[in-house]
């Protein structure tokens, strides 16, 4: 058996996913390099980046320990050392003290744009890629992303795919096929958002609705055509 015979008998899924660990190994390593360099953990990283997406770049510690798939005690102690670095700060709601906020310093957001260099060399790499090829990777992205969330194995993302306001297919045979109700707007699959501040999730069942198809998380994905 000659060794491209070997090759093909491996399934297309073995070969993606092969494909896609040595993505995540490449950024894990890089991240660990950095921290050696830098003194700022990936997981750090991960707070400040999460933190620069927020509206007023703040959340509750509950809500980073949620986003980033980490325990509360975990989160906790993460935040406790971005605060002596001083990159984040506390503070507790007025309306309720129990409630701790965590905000990012001006610090803070200079380091985490400096440390997490990685969307700009992925952005950099997908920039070789045709519109179409973009298009089908964003459409397989959505897809995968949600499959693990329905999995249980990452937390949900504020995706279109599992929100309030899609309506898939809306507009069949347009190339906006896809209907935004927060916006009053039609999109096509190139302008699937995968972290959109408006995002509310939608409810897993909703058989009141002429629209509970729409509503379906599940059946909504599967219903995604890559390419």
């Amino acid at each position: 058996m000659t060794a491209l015979m070997k090759i093909d008998q491996d399934s297309l899924p073995d070969r993606l996913v092969t494909g896609l660990s040595k993505i995540g190994l490449a950024m894990k390593s890089r991240a660990w390099r950095r921290k050696g360099r830098q003194g700022i953990g990936p997981l750090q990283i991960q707070v400040l980046t999460f933190l620069r997406s927020r509206p007023n770049h703040s959340a509750t510690v509950s809500t980073i320990a949620r986003e980033l798939s980490v325990k509360l005690p975990t989160a906790s102690e993460v935040i406790r050392t971005l605060e002596h670095k001083r990159l984040v700060r506390r503070r507790r709601r007025e309306i309720d003290n129990r409630v701790v906020t965590v905000h990012l310093t001006s610090l803070g957001a200079k380091a985490g744009h400096v440390e997490n260099r990685w969307p700009e060399i992925l952005a950099s790499a997908t920039e070789s890629l045709s519109v179409q090829e973009q298009v089908a990777l964003l459409t397989a992205l959505v897809k995968l992303i949600r499959g693990l969330q329905l999995q249980g194995e990452i937390p949900v993302a504020r995706m279109c795919v599992s929100c309030e306001h899609f309506r898939p297919h809306a507009y069949a045979g347009s190339d906006q096929p896809h209907h935004c109700a927060f916006y009053n707007a039609a999109f096509g699959d190139q302008a699937f958002r995968l972290d959109c501040p408006e995002y509310v999730e939608a409810p897993a069942e909703d058989s009141g609705n002429k629209n509970a198809d729409s509503h379906n998380a599940a059946s909504t994905v599967q219903g995604l055509t890559v390419g």
